[in-house]
């Protein structure tokens, strides 16, 4: 097996490599990164493909409640096939008068910004960034009816889908520093010709707080989960592999991130509740997404 290697280190920004080059605009807010690419003559299986759904949420939000719910009962029923992101930021984000938490980032701002349809609606949604039409009108942004009609819809011909790569997604923290290392293997099972990126962020489950609800007014210990706390990447993911138009089977794409994650303050992580999710999609007119995996940060 022959192995191209090259690296980047972020602090010094200063590039290293045998054949393939960075692609440019690797420019992360994290500590360091190094990428390492081959051809494994053994191809993987393909594994199941995940869904990704994006949900933009709030905690005033009155409607939104019944929208986690369902999307909960999707992933019941679908195990190990759908990953939720609750993403609160804008309208109706804000917190309740008294509550603890304020789940509203910058991140999740650039995230929404990144579609170019303005603000969604609350409770909405996002499907493996795919378009949808909708009054005749293209959108990624699907607002949840009353009866979460729209929503059940989009999500049988995702589920469908085959996947072209395979993603291994491993995390490591090291308290003494407060550094958490991810590590992303990426393996194509088939040929790939398109301009792919890799997306990585920090979902945070299981804080208590004040949600404002349609039936009861104020729920005043709502679970929150799924809730994207930070964008390891830029919102655009980093290129994957941009010096090799044709990605083939067996090509392969090790990339290691370090990043230090916020422990501090009333908003700090409970890091035993973090998961990373690594996201792998096209970039350019088409955002849809390929697959995607989970793992524990620590």
């Amino acid at each position: 097996m022959k192995k191209q290697l090259f690296s980047v280190l972020l602090l010094s920004t200063v590039l290293y490599s045998c054949k393939e080059q960075v692609p440019a605009g690797l420019v992360l807010t994290t500590l360091a990164s190094s990428d390492t690419t081959y051809v494994n003559a053994q191809i993987e299986a393909p594994q199941d493909k995940k869904v990704v759904i994006e949900e933009f949420t709030g905690a005033s939000c009155s409607n939104c409640a019944p929208g986690s719910a369902q999307l909960k009962a999707f992933a019941d029923q679908n195990p190990g096939r759908i990953i939720t992101t609750a993403i609160h930021y804008g309208f109706l984000s804000e917190p309740p008068a008294g509550a603890l938490y304020d789940f509203r980032n910058a991140d999740a701002g650039a995230l929404i910004s990144s579609f170019n349809e303005g603000e969604p609606g609350k409770p909405s949604a996002t499907f493996d960034r795919v378009p949808v039409l909708i009054n005749g009108e293209s959108t990624y942004f699907i607002v949840r009816g009353n009866t979460g009609s729209d929503w059940i819809a989009a999500l049988p011909a995702l589920l469908s889908k085959t996947t072209p790569v395979n993603i291994h997604l491993s995390s490591s923290y090291d308290a003494a520093t407060n550094k958490v290392n991810v590590h992303t293997k990426i393996h194509f099972t088939a040929a790939v010709n398109e301009k792919l990126a890799l997306t990585l962020y920090v979902l945070e489950s299981g804080k208590k707080d004040k949600q404002e609800d349609n039936t009861q007014g104020e729920i005043p210990d709502y679970k929150f989960d799924h809730v994207l706390q930070k964008l390891i990447t830029p919102v655009a993911g980093v290129p994957i592999l941009d010096s090799l138009p044709l990605k083939v089977a067996g090509r392969v794409l090790e990339k290691s991130i370090v990043f230090e994650p916020n422990i501090t303050g009333v908003n700090g992580w409970n890091l035993d509740s973090c998961v990373i999710v690594g996201i792998v999609h096209k970039t350019g007119a088409s955002k849809a997404i390929l697959h995607a995996e989970e793992v524990h940060l620590k």
